[in-house]
């Protein structure tokens, strides 16, 4: 399992069940959440900061519908002020 590393600097395993959970709130369909989700962990390497991890939700979200892309990125963008 990769660990990534949060903004208050601790590290934690890596988990496709927040991200889904967050593109799920932001109004996303489970098909969808999970698409991301897979997109997402693909590119996920040791160490690698949960904001960027975000940024590639946000990325691959675009993608699929712009619409819910932007509700996630408002979200996201929230609780890294």
């Amino acid at each position: 399992m990769v660990t990534i590393v949060k903004r208050n600097g601790k590290k934690q395993k890596f988990s496709k069940a927040k991200i889904i959970k967050g593109c799920m709130k932001a109004g996303a369909t489970k098909k969808i959440a999970s698409a991301v989700a897979n997109t997402v962990s693909k590119k996920v390497f040791e160490g690698m900061s949960a904001r960027r991890i975000g940024e590639l939700a946000i990325i691959a979200l675009r993608k699929k519908d712009k619409k819910i892309a932007v509700s996630y990125a408002k979200n996201f963008n929230k609780r890294w002020k």
